[in-house]
């Protein structure tokens, strides 16, 4: 894709279509997912932390996943795919903050260190770490020995990013009435 961008006459031009307003919604669409893709190449999420843990998230996400949060106000977050715990901090102190709930994460390996960080940190109290491959049944079993009967679940999928599929077959332990997102 080429593109033309002149800030002096506020105009950009996008392959051989004619120019259009640099600040137009087409302009933003097209600048943004550059962007987007020029930041994960230069793995700029790698940058950021929470509560000393690195996330692994760009801003806007979560700024948009506490939206997520506190509009449902769930009891129980199950994270899939964890790294190195900044997730689950972020998570668990939105929980705190809303007075209600706790974390749960799966990845297929924890590393000793993130373990040991995760273990050691002030909100470990609202977190559970499990380890295993979230499509076992003994893992699925004991993510759902997390989940209180009757409980608000969102479970976010951060784990596989190879291909699409159908969470609630790939994840037993979503239930059809759970908040999803991936």
């Amino acid at each position: 894709m080429k593109l033309e961008i002149d800030t002096d006459a506020g105009t950009i031009k996008i392959g051989t279509a004619a120019a259009q307003p640099l600040l137009s919604a087409d302009a933003f669409h097209v600048l943004s997912s550059l962007w987007v893709r020029v930041g994960w190449n230069l793995k700029y999420s790698y940058g950021f932390t929470w509560f000393g843990r690195p996330v692994i998230q760009l801003p806007e996400d979560l700024v948009r996943i506490q939206e997520v949060i506190w509009r449902l106000q769930p009891d129980v977050i199950v994270e899939t795919g964890i790294a190195h715990g900044g997730s689950l901090v972020f998570y668990a102190s939105i929980m705190k903050a809303i007075g209600k709930g706790r974390v749960v994460g799966v990845d297929i390996e924890i590393k000793p260190l993130n373990k040991t960080a995760i273990d050691t940190h002030p909100l470990r109290p609202l977190i559970t770490t499990i380890e295993g491959s979230s499509i076992e049944p003994d893992i699925v079993g004991k993510v759902r020995e997390q989940i209180p009967a009757g409980a608000t679940v969102l479970v976010l999928l951060d784990s596989n990013h190879t291909y699409c599929f159908d969470p609630f077959i790939r994840f037993p332990f979503a239930r059809k009435s759970d908040s999803l997102a991936a």
